[in-house]
């Protein structure tokens, strides 16, 4: 078996370095810029494999830990073989284990485990989605449609503004429904009471009428509903609309009631509304308070990048054009 100073140079997180014996001084996967190659993950799972049934178990939480992040790191067969060495009943009431056997199981297309899994973390958390998304998309990789219809539908029921379960919906109704689509899923949004299922079927509707989202989700908005993915969904609708005039206010409001700052992509709609008002600083205002931000993905900065150069060709305003 390979010794684990082979390994010391593999992106791992901490509960899996702890495990190894790896300590912080010698490890170096922090620094490496490409991905491990599937020959050194498949040495890693080896050793993992060969090590989980010779050392006494992990107590659960540690378990549990180590398994969510063999997971994350793509290492699903390890994530299996380590549950199977430890007592079933530290992972038998937990949900996160359960999710993450699930997960990996699906990963490794052993679709009845992962569904075994799945099936025992939704009972034991009937309100989180991720258990409706894994089995819904089990059934539609293996052309169970019925069931997939199942699973999503009961998943809206449990978070009726899920993205990915409208998504899911859509494809197990897109045969059935064809060109009717956007239709079936718009009233069985209405039914839901779902921003996120209306806004996917005006998505998909192909009249060419760009005020149709505008129309939907205004009146959700009169309802009360603020929720910050809503809004992006409100003020992208509004520009695609050509409506920039309301969107500021609307991230203005959104700013003064968040208690810990608004979305990056709520930012940029405003920055954009800005720039197609001709309105430079304060486009260039709202550009630097959200560049602020140290934990932005690289797909922000490089808006926030384009969004700033082409504000700072607009000319400024002069005291000339404060008078008209």
């Amino acid at each position: 078996m390979a010794s684990t100073s082979n390994f010391r140079d593999y992106p791992m997180g901490p509960h899996l370095r702890q495990y190894m014996g790896i300590d912080d001084a010698s490890y170096t996967g922090h620094q490496r810029q490409d991905r491990p190659s599937a020959d050194e993950s498949s040495a890693l799972e080896a050793w993992l494999s060969s090590a989980c049934r010779t050392r006494a178990p992990l107590g659960g939480d540690a378990l549990i830990d180590l398994l969510d992040e063999l997971v994350t790191m793509d290492l699903p067969r390890a994530a299996l073989v380590l549950a199977d060495a430890h007592p079933e009943e530290l992972i038998a009431s937990d949900f996160r284990a359960r999710l993450a056997l699930g997960v990996a199981a699906m990963l490794c297309a052993d679709y009845g485990v992962a569904e075994d899994h799945l099936r025992a973390a939704q009972a034991l958390i009937p309100a989180e989605p991720a258990p409706y998304v894994n089995l819904t998309q089990i059934y539609l990789e293996q052309g169970e449609l019925a069931a997939a219809e199942t699973w999503c539908t009961a998943g809206l029921d449990a978070e009726p503004n899920h993205f990915t379960l409208w998504d899911l919906l859509a494809e197990v109704w897109r045969d059935q429904h064809g060109e009717y689509l956007p239709e079936y899923l718009m009233a069985f949004a209405e039914k839901r009471c779902s921003w996120a299922g209306l806004a996917l079927a005006a998505n998909l509707t192909t009249t060419g009428d760009r005020y149709l989202k505008v129309n939907l989700l205004e009146r959700i908005y009169q309802q009360g509903e603020r929720d910050h993915q809503f809004l992006i969904e409100l003020t992208g609708a509004y520009g695609v609309a050509g409506d920039f005039g309301k969107i500021p206010s609307l991230v203005w409001q959104a700013e003064r009631l968040a208690s810990k700052g608004l979305p990056w992509q709520l930012h940029l709609h405003g920055a954009q509304a800005h720039l197609a008002l001709a309105q430079r600083d304060e486009a260039l205002a709202r550009l630097a308070k959200v560049a602020a931000d140290a934990n932005l993905p690289d797909e922000a900065r490089s808006a926030i990048d384009e969004l700033t150069e082409e504000a700072q060709a607009l000319a400024p305003k002069t005291d000339a054009d404060a008078l008209h």
